[in-house]
């Protein structure tokens, strides 16, 4: 008996030994490890900064934003938006929006004043912004996976389409203040209305 007691317990004990080494640093992706970032937004008040240069933050008034071409699910019946940017429209100074990490451009509108009418029609002031940028992939961990980091085209890494009534000031437009998109800490575009 006690030779099978003994045969047990040194099972039990090389299956510890074993699961303990089997399990390596890569198989687990701990909370706060870096991911995907999303891109910085400020606005800007176009005004001060033409009468001062300087940056003054100031809010959009019932800001919507979403993709162009968002990626859509059809829930009983009615085509949804997967992911939107948010729930409802707010008055921000500062959004922060994913780019598409498959892509080198991606599309946002940015509409001002968003509402729906009686019938369900948008109202506001629409304004198109299209981001161009490569992407960089880095491997992080099994566990982990990849992250993507960005870089803004330089001339043209945001540009807007004028359509004669932009909210987005035309004089001023919209600043690449970082090129390089690999963390939220920093605003990496600037806009002024």
């Amino acid at each position: 008996m006690k030779k099978l007691s003994f045969i047990g317990i040194l099972g039990m004990l090389m299956t510890l030994i074993f699961l303990s080494f089997s399990c390596e640093k890569d198989d687990i992706c701990v909370e706060g490890t870096i991911t995907t970032p999303l891109l910085v937004i400020e606005f800007f008040d176009a005004e001060v900064f033409n009468a001062t240069g300087e940056d003054v933050l100031k809010n959009t008034s019932d800001l919507w934003v979403e993709a162009v071409d968002p990626n859509t699910e059809v829930i009983n019946g009615v085509e949804v938006i997967v992911d939107p940017i948010q729930g409802t429209p707010q008055a921000v100074n500062t959004v922060s929006i994913p780019l598409r990490t498959m892509e080198d451009v991606t599309e946002y509108r940015f509409i001002k004043d968003y509402a729906l009418d009686d019938d369900g029609i948008q109202l506001g002031n629409e304004d198109i912004i299209t981001f161009n940028y490569s992407r960089e992939e880095i491997f992080l961990s099994r566990a982990c996976g990849y992250v993507t980091n960005f870089e803004l085209s330089g001339f043209d890494g945001a540009d807007v389409t004028f359509d004669g009534d932009n909210w987005i000031d035309p004089s001023l437009g919209i600043r690449i203040a970082e090129t390089i998109v690999q963390n939220e800490t920093v605003t990496h575009v600037k806009i002024y209305h």
